[in-house]
């Protein structure tokens, strides 16, 4: 696995990892009685669901690939590489910097960890279907066509950058118990002001650089990463 497409799953997890639903999810589990069991398996949800579901996705596209694509002109893939940068780029530049607003949480009917661990899938599996960044993740590792090994390591570091938030406001609670519910606030607040930024400049330095890895195949016939 070259340290190029370590680093584009690694700026595209980022990207992902930007999820105001799971956090939702998250923050109302960390204001419920001794919740650190409960939010942990919340977090292994989320990432056994994402994971699985990027294997069983890698395995169909990898297939696919395989078996219709493998004739297509290496130039026709970067032509679309370079319309996605294009088109995140356009995203970004556009998208106004106005406060996020964040949905109700998902609660469960009972707070045990194994229920929030099937609430943890549940939220993944439903945020799958609008999973953009993670189809181009896993279109990356198909087309580097790494061993199964590389293409599960591949996944295993997505989905550790993707979940780096969740543990992030475990950690905070763990720091901060006294006072959660204060700096919950205080963080809602700055996730709703920041988000939008996060989400903004992630797109254009993620589409800029698929616009430089396209450029440079056409250019110089040989693309950064891939």
């Amino acid at each position: 696995m070259s340290i190029g497409l370590i680093l584009a799953l690694v700026g595209i997890a980022f990207v992902d990892s930007l999820n105001p639903s799971l956090f939702v999810a998250q923050l109302y589990l960390l204001t419920t009685p001794r919740p650190i069991p409960r939010v942990l398996s919340y977090i292994a949800g989320v990432i056994v669901a994402n994971y699985l579901g990027g294997v069983l996705v890698l395995g169909g596209l990898r297939s696919l690939i395989t078996t219709f694509f493998s004739s297509i002109d290496p130039a026709v893939f970067r032509g679309g590489e370079l319309l996605l940068g294009l088109g995140l780029l356009v995203f970004g530049l556009l998208l106004r910097l106005k406060p996020a607003e964040v949905g109700e949480a998902r609660k469960p009917r009972s707070l045990q960890p194994i229920h929030t661990f099937g609430l943890g899938m549940i939220v993944m599996v439903n945020e799958l279907t609008t999973a953009l960044p993670y189809f181009v993740a896993i279109e990356r590792l198909a087309q580097a066509q790494l061993s199964l090994l590389g293409n599960l390591a591949g996944l295993g570091i997505y989905n550790l950058i993707f979940a780096l938030p969740l543990f992030g406001f475990l950690l905070l609670y763990m720091q901060a118990q006294q006072h959660f519910v204060q700096t919950i606030e205080r963080v809602n607040r700055g996730l709703a002001v920041w988000m939008p930024r996060l989400i903004k400049y992630s797109c254009i330095i993620v589409g800029a650089f698929f616009v430089f890895d396209a450029a440079a195949f056409f250019m110089a016939g040989r693309a950064l990463i891939g």
